[in-house]
């Protein structure tokens, strides 16, 4: 049964460590609450003793909580404070940051609408200015990272996404395992991974058993460095390079294909460089009818659909064979157009035969990159890259409570 306070009264609401409510007007609108002091010393922020030597006094006025509809502002005396332990400056209070202008509770309640708002929503529906609101959002978010000492990831996986136009690029680290972002640089340089690796620490760095990363030479080069990692390369960005491979014979062949045959390609660009696997009846049916007219694209197609087989083969010895195979076939066919696929499978071949030792890919990563996007979009950009960054970090990272 639910028990009521009868007693209850205002000042209940404003009762803050060191203060107690005093007073309280309704102005033009507002809610004005005074409170008054309960204790004759300030807190020092440094040390968290208090300090009994009161340098200056001043009268604030900060925003509170809405009352009734209203906005509600608390009005209070503030300190500055000589500490013997050789601070001087403002004192500090439970229930606002220094040189803030809102509640902590405040601030909490914008910082929750500011993870499902726009930040100009939540400044319109708090009446407040959108620098305010976006001040208080980029504390929070950064209070959400956790430091990489508390990181002690034994897979990582590494990309980029770009933050700007004109090849301006973050890069983001995963731990595979806690499938959270655990760090964010700027660039995507060698040593930019460098700088996360001196941050882990090098014993730290010895426990990393597997990256799995994209073709990307100064990101290899990083990771070989500073770790004893065996470096998988994504299938899906492989996966890539073949559709590509394969809607070049595409294009070529839609060129020189006479007027009926072009009709009969056209708009099949989907059909092609999806799975065979994945498509209904109708358009299987579709699709058989227009290789059945080109013998080259017939071929090209075949190669794709096995090499895909092969990275979807459990079986790491099989997988080899068949991958064998499948590069034999490629050098068979005559199709210059993947000629380059297999120069960059001899190229990065280590790093291909990986992924069967290890089975894992950067799907997670590439997960995480349309979330930080779709974080990109909701804000039309992001000027501040420091906040940019938080807010990867408060989206994708490891919070303390995880």
């Amino acid at each position: 049964m639910r028990v009521y306070n009868h007693r209850f009264a205002l000042k209940d609401l404003y009762e803050f460590e060191g203060f107690k409510f005093c007073d309280s007007w309704l102005d033009e609108g507002f809610i004005l609450i005074e409170l008054a002091r309960t204790k004759v010393t300030g807190t020092c922020p440094i040390c968290k003793h208090r300090c009994s030597h009161i340098k200056d006094r001043h009268t604030r006025r900060i925003r509170d909580l809405d009352l009734a509809g209203s906005e509600a502002y608390l009005e209070y005396e503030e300190w500055r404070i000589t500490c013997s332990c050789g601070y001087e400056g403002v004192e500090s209070l439970a229930f606002v940051r220094k040189h803030s202008r809102c509640t902590k509770r405040f601030e909490e309640r914008a910082a929750i609408l500011c993870q499902v708002m726009t930040v100009k929503d939540v400044a319109k529906e708090l009446r407040l200015d959108w620098s305010t609101v976006k001040d208080i959002d980029k504390e929070n978010a950064r209070k959400s990272i956790v430091d990489l000492r508390y990181a002690m990831p034994k897979g990582i996986g590494v990309d980029e996404i770009a933050y700007e136009k004109r090849h301006k690029y973050l890069t983001i680290v995963r731990d595979i395992d806690k499938r959270r972002v655990i760090w964010v640089g700027k660039g995507r340089k060698e040593e930019t991974l460098d700088a996360f690796f001196r941050l882990l620490g090098v014993r730290k760095c010895r426990n990393i058993k597997v990256a799995v990363i994209d073709m990307w030479d100064p990101y290899i080069a990083s990771i070989l460095r500073n770790t004893k990692a065996d470096i998988v390369f994504d299938k899906f960005h492989i996966a890539k390079k073949v559709n590509e491979a394969l809607d070049k014979v595409r294009r070529k062949e839609f060129a020189i294909a006479d007027e009926e045959e072009r009709m009969n390609m056209k708009r099949k660009r989907f059909l092609i460089l999806s799975r065979q696997k994945r498509l209904d009846d109708e358009k299987r049916e579709s699709l058989q009818d227009l290789l059945n007219i080109n013998k080259k694209l017939h071929c090209a197609y075949l190669l794709k659909e096995q090499i895909l087989d092969v990275f979807d083969d459990k079986q790491p010895v099989r997988a080899i064979k068949r991958l064998d195979k499948w590069i034999r076939n490629v050098k068979d066919s005559s199709i210059e157009q993947f000629l380059p696929v297999l120069k960059t499978f001899k190229t990065y071949f280590y790093g291909i035969i990986n992924y069967f030792k290890h089975n894992i890919t950067n799907g997670a990563s590439e997960g995480f990159n349309n979330k930080i996007n779709v974080i990109k979009r909701k804000a039309y950009g992001f000027r501040d890259l420091d906040y940019f960054m938080y807010k990867i970090y408060q989206s994708c990272g490891w919070k303390a409570s995880q």
